[in-house]
């Protein structure tokens, strides 16, 4: 009989962690995915029906008190749709001496106030109250609004101290040129649906995919022990902010994957092993994490690529910086409360 060697331990060791993050990745996606294609499919419809359109008049407003120029208006926007498309208007226009760059700079951070206002509907009601509960849910996306709020505070604080001169009298395009081509669609709602459930059918196979291999990958690294190296530096995090010690992985696991980290932040709240207040702390704690680990994989290329890396990273960091630090507001906040 051939013993059992460090060669075959490992290999079955390998197939072991393989199997559970396979079981751990069909227990938890389906029904995350299950929420993801709703909210997708119902803010596409929103989106035909123009809904998001009829929010640009929130920007007209903000950009008269900020003494931005129209341009910025226009590209605020163009930000509803896409906050890329409104960036790179943004950019052309400083590359075009419209806009300097103060004034660039804000308008660039006032780009992604929109952001807010679609995660509302298609990610914090829809996929992150479930996962923690009605009230740690509503705490949360309450803190993801003040995030949203000090930064409009921000734009419109040092736009008002920092940019000269009288407030422009026009400081976003007139109705003809904000609602063209944004006129409510007349098809019947039979047609809308059809038409709605076909355009997200791609974009939702590319979404499962991504997430079904991202989760598979995270359980892989936590099922392998690797995230728990992150426990020196996370550890120190948890316990300066009260929470305990079993935090410190969903909170480590947030960082890469807030889906997942909130999912166990979720169950450990429904066993019992955090209170709310730990929970919704928790969670602000993760999301201030996951904000330098989100803009060096997904937003550092973008703003380099556009406003060139000078005012690409000096942009990228101060967003980051007004992230990390009304969130850090929020942390101590409710550190104090406990």
């Amino acid at each position: 009989m051939v013993p059992e060697g460090p060669l075959f331990q490992g290999k079955h060791r390998m197939i072991s962690i393989l199997a559970r993050s396979l079981a751990d990745t069909w227990g938890f996606a389906p029904r995350i995915l299950i929420i993801m294609f709703t909210s997708l499919y119902a803010s596409r419809v929103l989106i035909e029906l123009g809904l998001f359109k009829r929010l640009e008049f929130i920007g007209r407003p903000l950009v008269r008190l900020a003494r931005l120029p129209g341009e910025a208006g226009i590209s605020f926007v163009a930000s509803f749709g896409s906050v890329l498309v409104g960036n790179t208007m943004t950019a052309g226009l400083y590359e075009s001496k419209r806009l300097t760059r103060r004034q660039t700079i804000l308008t660039v951070l006032l780009n992604t106030t929109p952001v807010y206002v679609k995660e509302t509907f298609t990610y914090q009601i829809p996929v992150m109250i479930p996962l923690l509960g009605l009230k740690v849910g509503l705490l949360y996306f309450v803190t993801f609004l003040a995030s949203g709020m000090f930064r409009v505070f921000f734009v419109v604080v040092c736009g008002k101290m920092m940019l000269k001169g009288p407030d422009p009298e026009s400081a976003a395009p007139g109705p003809d040129a904000a609602e063209a081509g944004f006129r409510r669609n007349p098809r019947r709602w039979g047609e809308l649906l059809i038409s709605s459930l076909r355009q997200q059918k791609k974009f939702f196979f590319k979404v499962a995919v991504i997430f079904s291999a991202t989760t598979f990958l995270i359980f892989l690294l936590i099922n392998s022990g690797a995230v728990t190296k992150l426990l020196p530096y996370v550890a120190p995090l948890t316990a300066f902010f009260r929470l305990p010690s079993a935090c410190a992985i969903p909170v480590g696991t947030y960082m890469f994957s807030p889906l997942v980290g909130a999912s166990a932040i979720g169950t450990m709240l429904t066993e019992g092993a955090l209170t709310d207040l730990q929970g919704i702390t928790a969670c602000v704690l993760g999301s201030l994490l996951t904000l330098p680990v989100f803009a060096l994989r997904y937003s550092f290329a973008k703003y380099v690529s556009i406003f060139g890396l000078s005012l690409g990273c000096g942009i990228l960091g101060l967003s980051i910086s007004l992230g990390m630090f009304s969130r850090g507001a929020v942390l101590l906040l409710l550190t104090s409360m406990q």
